[in-house]
Formats: structure tokens, C-alpha cells, sequence
């Protein structure tokens, strides 16, 4: 038997390994022969026009079941979607050509590349998006709510796909960002499950124990990639992974995988920027009396230095916002360039809802012959140090006003129970919206924790699921925005920063957006 392995790794290291099909020739062999390889016996060969990455926790490569981030992130090279996002959170068709919408805005007609094949070599139809869709409906996968509002779906032939929704929504093919899998793909979430994909990269074999290796697929319909292969290290632990970075040895790293909060790579490394989905936001219980009254909570955001949390809570890993809308957006229209806090406008507002200071400083008002005192309590996540660093924050611009604020932290399964029950008086949250920037979970009056109503927003919203004109969804997008800072139901903080971290060795910039780390990477270079 290690006669045949060193045949076989002879014959690698003579011939080039130009696409997925002659590994694949290879991959019985070495899987029967896997346990009998270690690192000390045999050493895969050295690809110079290669880059390396790093998966920890490995459970699956189907990229729909996988729930490790490192896998995700690996599987981008193997998997592709419908939609792509662009940095102006634009929708971009991949394995998509083109779309029709019906003028209600539920029906959509998708055209599907008719160029594209899998690695096993078979046709991509619109039979593997369908059976995608429908396992994702299952329930067993991380991207049900992409599907929630879809109504109905079929195949019309190979390469057209029409789907229905419940109801129209903003942008609806965003939501079809989720990798696409192959017809009957074994969906158990085994181990040892082989991924074929339409990607520009393919898995060919375990060269060695401890490495995976991911080849060019001279079949890319987009042209084969320049860089000729990628290896995979099994990483046992997050601190390996970090040290292994910093030492070169792999050659990129997300802020999805490591806390960019708690670690900063030492040495040489590309920043590599975007704007996620994850918006920070304070949240107000408008069913309290203290705040039912749109001037009060509009005042109280006002006293909200967001420019100083960005800078000295999270250490300007965010952009402050006043619209919660994905300030990379073409849709984001807000002008305002500091997010400070404004004193003399808190407290004109807070006077327009009947607040004055007491003879002890305090912010008080009589309703209906009683004396009410602005005080009361923000709810944060004691498991969470830096939301409870920025509700401590937030507590002290209000305390230092005169209103008086106290911090509760609760441990995070209590917090999320109060939340949910609205149990609470103001709340530090965080969301990551959809791709779509769709608030309504936050501002539907279907439900959300605020006791927030406002039914002109639910008919807004629908209006914009019916407009595909650009220079429309805009003023419609504007109007959004306007109507939920005007009424003050929450208090968008700031977007959180994504990172993805590239090494000295490649050099060609990773362009990041919300759904895919590495969608440039067919131009990816080391040379």
C-alpha cells in the first residue's frame, strides 16, 4: 500500500494539476489510504501559484448545513448563488443571467446561465435551484428566513425558474444569496460529505492528513481562475488559527471568525473593509407612558454622542448612522457627517412633550395631575462586554443631562426573554437585517418588542416591493427612513464593520460585501 502512495504522489508532483479531473481519479485511492497517512510520512507538494486558508471545526462541506464559519467561508470557493450583493448592496446575477417581475411584484421569473456545469461535469438547471429552495424551506438550514415569504416555486424548463411570493418585498432577489446544491445532494449532514460545486474552485482529495486541497475547475463558465489551487489546514483551535496567520501560513482571516474586539494580527496584513448588515440600535418601549410621546423619544436621541461610541466603544469597527439603512447602500441617503450629541435640541423636544427640570435638576412633568420623573433603567446583555460597555456609555450622556439611567445586565438567555416579552424600558439590541435592508421585523405592526404601530410604514414598504424604477426605490428609501427617525420607535447607533484580512502573498484586493467574503475571487493573484 505505500508503494501505491508514493505512485500516486509521484505522479502529482510530475503532473500539473490543471482542474478537478485528475485528482477525482485519484480520490478513492487516497480516501482508502487516508488513515495511513500522517504529516511525518508524506508531505503534500508545494503549488507555488497557490494560496492557503484555515477551517476550525469542521462538521460538514455542505455549505446550506455547515455551521462552523470557516467552512462557510471555504465553501465560497466551491459554491456559488443566484444573486451576488455588489459593495452598493446592488443585486448581481452569478448563477442567475437575468429576472422579470410581475407588476404586483410577487412573481418573479428567473433566468438561469445555460453555460454553467457542475464539477462532477453535469448541467446546472433550474431543477438544482428548486431542490435548493426546497431544502432550505425544510427548516434544517441557517437561511429559512430567506425563504419565509416564498409562496411557490418550479422549474418552467432547465433554464427558467418562477417564483411566487406572499407578499411583495424590497429587492426580493437579495434574498436569494444562499449557496446553490446540486439535485439529490445528500442533506444528512455527514462528515464526510464530497462537495461538488459550480464555483471556479473544485475538491479533488486529502492529500495528507490535516489538509484539504481545492484546485482551479478548467470548466468555470467565468474563465479559469488565475490562482491554480488553494489548501485547507484543519486547524484544531481559534488560537492556532490566529498564530498560523500571523506566521503566514494561511493567507486570510475574517472578522466573522475572530474577534477583532479581543485581537489584532501582529505583522503584515490587508484590511479589507465593508459594511455589514449588522445594525446596533437602541430600542424604546413605547408602551410605557414615559415614552409614548414621539418628541420625548426623539429628544433622548438626540443626547446620544454616536461618533464617541464608535470611536471609543468599538473602537471605530462601525459607521454611526441616524437612518437605519447600510450606509454603503445606493438607497442610504443621510447627509449628516457627525453623529454628536445635541443639547439644545434634546431639550427643546423634550419640552415640546411637557418635561422641565425640577429644583433638584431632574426632568419631570405632570400628566393628568400627577407628577411623572424622567428616569428609567437600559436593558443590555451581561454576557455581552461591549454592548453593556455602550449602554454604560449611552446611561452616563443621560445621567449627565438629568436623566436619571441605571444599567441592568442580565445573563443573555433572560436578556432575550425580556426582550421578546417587552419586559424592559430601553433596550441596547443588535440585528443583522436582511440583504434586503427590510426593517419590518423591527417596525412591523404585525409585531415587534417597541409596541410600535404604524400602518402608512407596512403600506410604504409594500409600495417598495412593486418599484424597480432606481431613481423611485430612492425617494421611497428616503421616506422610509424619514418615517422611523421622525417617530423614534428605536435609535439606529451604527453598522457594524466587516474585516476580511489578507496576507502579504496575495496580491490582488478581496472585495467583501454582506453575503460573500471572497466573490472576486476568480481575479484573485499572487503573482
Amino acid at each position: 500500500m505505500k508503494r501505491i502512495i508514493s505512485l500516486l504522489l509521484s505522479a502529482i508532483i510530475l503532473m500539473p494539476l490543471t482542474g478537478c479531473e485528475f485528482l477525482d481519479t485519484l480520490r478513492g485511492e487516497y480516501e482508502d489510504s487516508a488513515e495511513e497517512m500522517t504529516a511525518g510520512e508524506v508531505a503534500a507538494p508545494e503549488i507555488s501559484n497557490s494560496i492557503s486558508i484555515g477551517i476550525i471545526d469542521h462538521d460538514t462541506f455542505n455549505p446550506l448545513l455547515t455551521t462552523s464559519e470557516t467552512v462557510k467561508e471555504a465553501m465560497e470557493f466551491v459554491y456559488e448563488p443566484l444573486f451576488d450583493i455588489d459593495e452598493k448592496m446592488r443585486p448581481v446575477p452569478v448563477l442567475a443571467e437575468s429576472y422579470t417581475v410581475s407588476p404586483d411584484g410577487r412573481t418573479f421569473e428567473i433566468k438561469l446561465r445555460s453555460d454553467v456545469t457542475w464539477h462532477d461535469g453535469t448541467r446546472f438547471t433550474a431543477l438544482d435551484a428548486a431542490y435548493t429552495i426546497k431544502q432550505i424551506r425544510s427548516g434544517i438550514t441557517a437561511y429559512t428566513d430567506h425563504v419565509l415569504n416564498i409562496a411557490d416555486y418550479t422549474g418552467i424548463d432547465d433554464d427558467k425558474l418562477r417564483i411566487t411570493l406572499n407578499y411583495a418585498v424590497p429587492d426580493f432577489v437579495t434574498l436569494l444569496t444562499f449557496p446553490i446544491v446540486q439535485y439529490r445532494t445528500d442533506m444528512s449532514g455527514s462528515k464526510n460529505f464530497i462537495p461538488i460545486g459550480t464555483g471556479p474552485f473544485c475538491y479533488n482529495s486529502q492529500p495528507t492528513s490535516g489538509r484539504l486541497l481545492f484546485t482551479a475547475y478548467d470548466g468555470y463558465y467565468g474563465g479559469r481562475a488565475q490562482i491554480d489551487s488553494i489548501t485547507a489546514y484543519m486547524i484544531p483551535s481559534l488560537d492556532k488559527y490566529e498564530s498560523m496567520f500571523e506566521a503566514s501560513e494561511i493567507d486570510l482571516m475574517t472578522g466573522d471568525t475572530v474577534d477583532l474586539s479581543e485581537y489584532s494580527p501582529r505583522g503584515s496584513a490587508n484590511v479589507n473593509e465593508y459594511t455589514t448588515n449588522r445594525l446596533t440600535y437602541l430600542g424604546f418601549n413605547t408602551r410605557n407612558p414615559l415614552f409614548a410621546g414621539i418628541n420625548t423619544r426623539k429628544g433622548i436621541s438626540k443626547l446620544i454622542d454616536k461618533d464617541n461610541i464608535v470611536n471609543s466603544v468599538i473602537y471605530s469597527r462601525g459607521v454611526a448612522v441616524d437612518a437605519p439603512i447600510n450606509p454603503s447602500s445606493i438607497y442610504y441617503y443621510d447627509t449628516n457627517t457627525k453623529f454628536r450629541r445635541d443639547e439644545l435640541t434634546a431639550a427643546s423636544l423634550l419640552g415640546d412633550d411637557g418635561w422641565g427640570t425640577n429644583d433638584d435638576g431632574d426632568y419631570e412633568r405632570t400628566v393628568n395631575g400627577a407628577k411623572q420623573i424622567l428616569s428609567f433603567t437600559i436593558l443590555t446583555d451581561s454576557d455581552n462586554a461591549e454592548k453593556t460597555a455602550i449602554a454604560n456609555k449611552i446611561a452616563g450622556m443621560f445621567n449627565e443631562f438629568g436623566i436619571g439611567t441605571e444599567v441592568v445586565a442580565v445573563p443573555y438567555d433572560d436578556y432575550r426573554n425580556r426582550v421578546n416579552t417587552a419586559n424592559f424600558d430601553v433596550v441596547v439590541d443588535e440585528i443583522t437585517l436582511p440583504p434586503n435592508n427590510d426593517l419590518s421585523m423591527l417596525i412591523s405592526s404585525a409585531g415587534n418588542s417597541f409596541g410600535y404601530v404604524n400602518t402608512a410604514l407596512d403600506t410604504l414598504v409594500g409600495q417598495m416591493g412593486i418599484t424597480y424604477d432606481e431613481e423611485q426605490l430612492k425617494e421611497l428609501y428616503r421616506n422610509y427612513g424619514a418615517a422611523v427617525t421622525d417617530e423614534m420607535p428605536f435609535t439606529a447607533l451604527f453598522f457594524r464593520k466587516g474585516i476580511v484580512m489578507s496576507g502579504a502573498k496575495l496580491k490582488t484586493p478581496v472585495i467583501p460585501s454582506i453575503t460573500r467574503h471572497f466573490r472576486n475571487v476568480n481575479g484573485w493573484s499572487v503573482k
